[in-house]
């Protein structure tokens, strides 16, 4: 298998799985929100675009330059997409041009200029060179306006934060990040498709676009199961919060090492500041920072922390990290959330430690603990 034939398996892989995941994440959401929508036009049309160098390739839309403008420009509308799904992940959509309308026009535009030379060129009226002029000027033309939405996306990550504080709180959007950088080499590869088919004979072969090609096809799996998955978490945090706010504050008498012992009476302020104002929910809370919220040096609240419970300040916050998580495990409402949507909601960091502190104080995991609740509501 020579070099070209499995280039055009990779992409036509590519291409196959990008219509599977529009297909499931259709299926899996009970409503399609306008981030999935967004996020799925951009799989769609990126798996659209390889799909058209698949079928030149393979000969299926003819020979030489009609084969090009016999496929559409898709490529017109990955960025705008991905510019819509960003504005509409931050829930800023509002508050920011999407630009949508202009990448339509865009599109169109195109589309309706490439019917009009397929049919000159079918016609034998339109030279060559009138042919390359102006396949170049359309993607110089994409290749800017998708600069043009690649900044405004950079910008809106960097200075427009204040717009969307609120979603910081669930997600700090390093993977988005990550993305615009991974984006520079995309558009590296671009301007080089362009520079070698404008000025050199390359213009003959097919090899400028696909280094192009296969990074995108590597996108499908990065951005497509990434977004998917840090929004689904995202939305079913926002409903957790919303519920553990609702919910009462823990009861401090209903732990054990609080009724097995008179407290002394600095520890009971504690408790009770940290489940009045919910702090153990706070993932960054750390000793010193209680210490400082409670006006008392650090040492002085390990020391009644350690005269009046069997562990460490982790421990001690974890406690009641847990005790949350099993009001929420119990409820019938949240059954089928994620264990990462909850553990990072009761204020722990990472899936492992959530795991290690709940099986620490209750002697079970958390799938274990759902499975005896159901079982003994069952029975009643």
């Amino acid at each position: 298998m020579d070099f070209k034939s499995i280039f055009n398996l990779l992409l036509i892989i590519g291409v196959v799985h990008g219509v599977v995941f529009i297909g499931i994440s259709f299926f899996i959401r009970k409503k399609v929100e306008k981030t999935i929508l967004f996020l799925n036009l951009f799989i769609l049309f990126i798996s659209l675009n390889n799909l058209n160098a698949w079928l030149i390739d393979k000969g299926f839309l003819g020979d030489g330059p009609l084969a090009t403008f016999m496929s559409v420009p898709w490529y017109v509308l990955i960025m705008p997409m991905f510019y819509s799904f960003l504005l509409n992940y931050l829930d800023i959509a509002d508050k920011k041009w999407t630009y949508l309308r202009l990448s339509v026009v865009l599109f169109l535009s195109f589309l309706i200029v490439r019917l009009l030379i397929i049919d000159k060129i079918e016609d034998g009226r339109l030279h060559k060179s009138t042919i390359s002029i102006y396949g170049t000027s359309e993607d110089i033309a994409a290749f800017l306006f998708s600069v043009f939405l690649y900044v405004k996306s950079f910008q809106i990550l960097t200075k427009y934060q204040k717009l969307y504080a609120d979603i910081l709180s669930f997600d700090d959007l390093r993977w988005i990040k990550q993305f615009l950088r991974f984006g520079v080499f995309l558009f590296i590869f671009w301007l080089t498709a362009i520079v070698l088919n404008s000025f050199t004979n390359w213009s003959k072969a097919p090899y400028t676009y696909y280094p192009l090609r296969l990074t995108t096809s590597i996108l499908i799996y990065w951005v497509g199961y990434t977004a998917f998955y840090r929004y689904v978490i995202m939305q079913e945090r926002l409903s957790l919060r919303k519920s553990v706010k609702k919910k009462k504050s823990l009861n401090a008498q209903s732990f054990g090492f609080l009724r097995k012992q008179k407290a002394k009476k600095e520890f009971k302020k504690v408790n009770d500041y940290v489940l009045a104002n919910k702090s153990h929910l706070n993932p960054l809370l750390g000793l010193e920072s209680l210490a400082s919220e409670l006006k008392m040096g650090s040492s002085t609240l390990s020391k009644l922390i350690n005269e009046n419970f069997t562990g460490n300040f982790s421990d001690y916050i974890n406690l009641f990290r847990v005790e949350e998580a099993k009001r929420i495990l119990s409820d019938p409402e949240f059954e089928n959330y994620t264990i990462v949507a909850l553990c990072l909601e009761c204020g722990f960091n990472s899936k492992s430690t959530f795991y290690k502190a709940f099986k620490q104080h209750t002697g079970l995991t958390p799938s274990e603990y759902k499975k005896v609740k159901s079982q003994k509501k069952n029975m009643s």
